[in-house]
């Protein structure tokens, strides 16, 4: 009895394409995602303006 077990059988390697969309443009278009996200949620709120509903004159 061994401590080895056969030879460990490797994946197939990654085309180039794969490889800079997996470890490129994933990552970056997720940074972006949630840069937009949080942008919008903690972004300045516009003036509005008095409505004649929310203001007596």
């Amino acid at each position: 009895m061994t401590i080895f077990e056969g030879p460990a059988t490797s994946a197939p390697g990654l085309s180039v394409l794969e490889t800079v969309i997996t470890f490129l443009v994933i990552p970056t278009a997720m940074f972006v995602g949630i840069a937009v996200i949080a942008y919008a949620l903690t972004a300045p709120k516009k003036s509005k303006t008095s409505s004649a509903i929310t203001s007596i004159q």
